[in-house]
């Protein structure tokens, strides 16, 4: 993983296929374990929010594949 940019408001990072998978799946883990009522207090997003992030993360990393 290595940070491209910094700037007030984005940082722009590079992650292996490896390090992507792993976010991924962790990501994945916490919205099969963590109970709604609780999630957003949790991890400080919405379940909603989670799953598109999953998503996006899913299709970087199918997009890759085909390279």
């Amino acid at each position: 993983m290595d940070a491209t940019n910094i700037t007030k408001d984005r940082i722009t990072v590079a992650f292996s296929l490896a390090e992507l998978a792993f976010m991924s799946n962790a990501i994945n883990e916490t919205v099969e374990a963590v109970e709604g009522w609780e999630f957003e207090t949790r991890t400080g997003e919405t379940r909603e929010r989670a799953m598109e992030i999953m998503a996006e993360l899913g299709a970087m990393l199918d997009r890759a594949g085909r390279l």
